[in-house]
């Protein structure tokens, strides 16, 4: 139920020139209901002083007053806990989806399919190629002496560099070129010069195309070869001595 209306009642006069002094109209009334108390039988001795009695009689208000804000407070405004509810019906459990197409959980024992290519990475920093040098603006590449093979006779190699064991010895390099670049010319460095000794090939699909020929220890301008997957450079190289040995083959790039 709602808060009760107060019991208790001001007895001083809080404002003027007569403030904190006792009110007597406040007194004769509080006064009128102590008598009234009094004359139910509530009295006791003391209570009967006319003054004593209505300040206690003011105090004996309050107490029920704070009496009645705590009943409010707990009954009206915080309430009792009232009992837990029962429980409600368990919900009924829905049907089990079916399987992905990538087939993940594994129950049929079939791997699923795969899932789509993700995107492309950011391009990493440029780097240089491997095997390239750079001579005033001009890119080279320097093959090694270890991928020149035997033609119709042995090659024979120490630090100095490679020979024929044969005169008419023939020798070959072969190079698979770069991605994006072009061979412009071929410099192959021996011990003597020995006129034209260098021949290059273009070979693609099992036939070699002649790209140019020239003399050793100089570069030699050939037709320009694009590199390009499943085609190889070919440079033979004939001597004429088994004395005059291979020291160097470099070729130029574009």
């Amino acid at each position: 139920m709602a808060l009760n209306n107060k019991k208790y009642q001001g007895i001083y006069t809080k404002t003027g020139g007569r403030a904190d002094t006792i009110s007597a109209a406040k007194i004769a009334q509080m006064k009128d209901l102590w008598d009234k108390d009094v004359a139910s039988g509530r009295n006791i001795v003391m209570l009967d002083d006319p003054h004593l009695g209505p300040v206690l009689y003011q105090i004996q208000q309050m107490q029920e007053e704070l009496d009645e804000i705590r009943r409010h407070v707990v009954d009206d405004v915080v309430g009792a806990t009232g009992p837990q509810g029962p429980a409600g019906n368990n919900g009924s459990n829905g049907s089990n989806g079916s399987n992905g197409s990538d087939g993940s959980d594994g129950s049929d024992g079939n791997t699923g399919s795969r899932g789509p290519a993700g995107a492309a990475g950011s391009a990493g920093a440029a780097g240089v190629d491997a095997g390239i040098y750079s001579n005033r603006g001009v890119d080279h590449v320097s093959l090694p002496l270890s991928s020149i093979n035997a033609g119709n006779y042995p090659i024979m190699f120490d630090p100095t560099g490679v020979a024929s064991s044969n005169r008419s010895g023939r020798m070959f390099v072969t190079w698979a070129g770069l991605a994006g670049r072009r061979v412009d010319a071929v410099h192959v460095t021996c011990t003597s010069t020995a006129r034209g000794s260098i021949t290059a090939y273009r070979l693609a699909g099992g036939s070699a195309t002649s790209l140019g020929n020239g003399d050793n220890n100089r570069p030699n301008n050939i037709t320009s070869w694009t590199c390009a997957i499943a085609e190889q450079l070919v440079i033979m190289i004939n001597l004429g001595s088994t004395s005059n040995k291979v020291s160097s083959i470099v070729l130029t790039l574009a």
